[in-house]
């Protein structure tokens, strides 16, 4: 059965891209829709994933539900509010719930389950059992949203990912700071996802202008994505951030930001505002 697991950056477009793959056919992607078990054990995760897997698919035929991060039975393009125009964090508009999958779907269809700190974590092993794929965006757009949002990686903590990588909850542990311990994490996921299939690895910013094309390898679909995809404003989107601050922040991993970015540091001559 064709199931692919989506994970990537924190505030990287991944719940985007599960939206667009739901515009294709025989295509069901959801978002976050496990209840991420924190027992650590990586084996024992992964079975878990395939029996979720399994479950969920037969459900979607048999019932046509599904359980994903959703609002008033939707699923969305971006699970936090939008921006407050006082300056407070954004907090989560959704929850996990169950929604209709209405759109006709053969017994193989393609499944999507995307979670990210969960999956990067368990990345590697993973890879050996599933097609994963990772989306990245650029590391000063997605350190900037992380400093609006009412969530975790704003401290610099994923405990949803330290749960399966004690190395890195030491390493964080030592870092008196949040920006510190946000780039720390910024720098353990660049190094993971080097270690996924060549061409596993899929850039926001190529999402948000081809998005169809970006997709095909794996949704396999020649059809159009007709979800809409709103150009974004940092300075606009993120307001308050230090952008200064937090791109001195990111120079210190240039060296594991450059294989997806090259250029980097040249990147960041341009800041907002």
């Amino acid at each position: 059965m064709s199931t692919t697991l989506i994970t990537g950056l924190p505030r990287s477009g991944t719940t985007l891209a599960c939206a667009c793959l739901n515009t294709l056919p025989n295509c069901v992607a959801l978002t976050e829709p496990m209840s991420v078990p924190l027992h650590g054990d990586p084996d024992q995760a992964i079975a878990e994933i395939a029996a979720f897997a399994s479950t969920t698919r037969a459900r979607i035929l048999r019932e046509g539900l599904a359980p994903s991060m959703s609002r008033a039975g939707l699923m969305l393009d971006n699970t936090f509010e939008d921006v407050s125009q006082n300056g407070a964090l954004r907090r989560s508009a959704a929850q996990v719930a169950d929604v209709k999958i209405t759109k006709p779907l053969s017994a193989d269809f393609r499944l999507f389950i995307k979670h990210p700190a969960f999956f990067t974590a368990l990345a590697w092993p993973l890879a050996r059992h599933f097609p994963v794929y990772a989306i990245i965006r650029h590391p000063l757009a997605a350190l900037a949203s992380w400093q609006t949002v009412d969530f975790n990686v704003r401290n610099g903590r994923m405990p949803a990912a330290e749960a399966y990588a004690p190395a890195l909850r030491a390493r964080l542990a030592q870092i008196p700071a949040p920006l510190p311990r946000q780039i720390a994490l910024i720098q353990w996921m660049f190094q993971l996802y080097r270690t996924l299939p060549p061409g596993h690895v899929l850039h926001y910013e190529t999402l948000a202008r081809a998005p169809a094309a970006t997709l095909r390898p794996l949704s396999g679909s020649l059809a159009p994505v007709t979800h809409p995809i709103r150009g974004i404003d940092l300075k606009t989107r993120y307001p308050g951030a230090d952008f200064t601050a937090l791109a001195a922040a990111l120079l210190t991993i240039e060296a594991d930001i450059e294989p997806f970015y090259p250029g980097f540091a040249a990147s960041l001559r341009h800041l907002p505002g």
